[in-house]
């Protein structure tokens, strides 16, 4: 069975990820809705990967960004514990799909059925009595924000206080994205005007489910809008910037790059894990032969020679072209190219 949601949180997660967002369906009559549960409150997903602790692998969820519309193939429900939310999958793909961080959508996502977080003010759920919590994922609209680093602890930690139908608290921040953001600016911080948060149960440990801010989306246009009625569906509002049928078209010109995205996807973060763990490797032999003393390694199946550091000189093509223009023009001949293409990989920080 496939099912969809939009991506509200990519936070970290025990060496990876975890990825979560509202459940949306498509109707016959061809618009997205939001699914809720019979309180009215939105319908929350997390897919949980075949993992030590169900995190999604980083290389993964890279690719992933929030507001990103989710598909999930061979969905099983999992809850566990307070985790109410959890699902297992077979595959996960981003649809080239995407909805705006504007007011009038943000407002159909925010749960307006429960005005504590998780039942109480503290900053933890316990365990022993967590079965009493039907949900560990949330997303609301918070005040008077301020981010900021707790130095007072043994390593530096990046919260965020705010305000919740009047009850003030202190959670620590696990969304990358806005810590990248945030490390980079701090002061740009430290009073945030208009603010939503999704905020979640993290995995039990030692006897409790801390809460954490899994996700910080802050909007792009700050006019205060009234809150639309929970039967709204996100086809409704004219300031969505994206219609159903515009999103059909979008969808219809791009489905033939779909199969080849996917599979440049897989193949590229493969690429990129397996380059990783090489180069630590090549780093953890070079300390070896140094220590050891070693100049040459030989075994059946390779044969490692280590270097040592030494000044060589090298041929600035660039600076020579800028500083010898006429013997460069003389000496360089044209050539006929094959037709190419060139990928590049769109990162996030771009």
């Amino acid at each position: 069975m496939d099912r969809y949601f939009i991506c509200l949180a990519n936070s970290y997660k025990r060496g990876g990820r975890c990825i979560a967002g509202i459940e949306i369906t498509y109707s016959p009559e061809g618009k997205w809705e939001i699914a809720r549960n019979d309180n009215g409150s939105p319908h929350w997903i997390r897919p949980i990967a075949d993992t030590q602790f169900g995190e999604i692998p980083n290389y993964y969820a890279n690719c992933i960004k929030l507001l990103s519309v989710i598909k999930l193939t061979g969905v099983k429900d999992c809850p566990k514990c307070v985790h109410s939310e959890d699902v297992h999958y077979l595959q996960m793909e981003a649809l080239p799909l995407a909805y705006p961080p504007e007011q009038n959508v943000l407002t159909l996502l925010v749960d307006n059925v429960h005005q504590s977080i998780f039942g109480n003010r503290g900053k933890a759920v316990s365990a022993a009595t967590g079965i009493e919590t039907t949900y560990s994922l949330m997303m609301i609209h918070a005040e008077n924000v301020q981010a900021y680093v707790d130095e007072n602890r043994e390593k530096s930690k990046n919260r965020m206080i705010f305000n919740h139908f009047g009850i003030e608290y202190d959670f620590p921040i696990t969304d990358p994205a806005f810590l990248d953001e945030f490390r980079k600016a701090p002061e740009h911080f430290a009073n945030i005007p208009d603010v939503y948060l999704i905020i979640s149960l993290g995995l039990e440990f030692e006897g409790w489910h801390h809460k954490l801010i899994a996700g910080v989306i802050i909007p792009t246009d700050y006019e205060k809008v009234p809150t639309v009625s929970s039967q709204a569906t996100l086809s409704r509002t004219s300031k969505l910037g994206i219609e159903d049928e515009t999103v059909n078209t979008q969808h219809k010109e791009s489905s033939w790059f779909e199969e080849y995205e996917r599979e440049l996807t897989r193949l590229l973060d493969q690429k990129e894990l397996l380059e990783e763990q090489i180069n630590e490797l090549r780093q953890k032999l070079l300390k070896k032969m140094e220590n050891s003393g070693v100049s040459k390694v030989c075994s059946s199946h390779f044969t490692v020679s280590y270097n040592p550091a030494k000044t060589v000189m090298q041929f600035d093509n660039r600076a020579f072209k800028a500083e010898n223009e006429e013997l460069y023009s003389i000496y360089c001949k044209p050539k006929q190219r094959e037709a190419s293409i060139i990928v590049k990989r769109i990162k996030d920080s771009e």
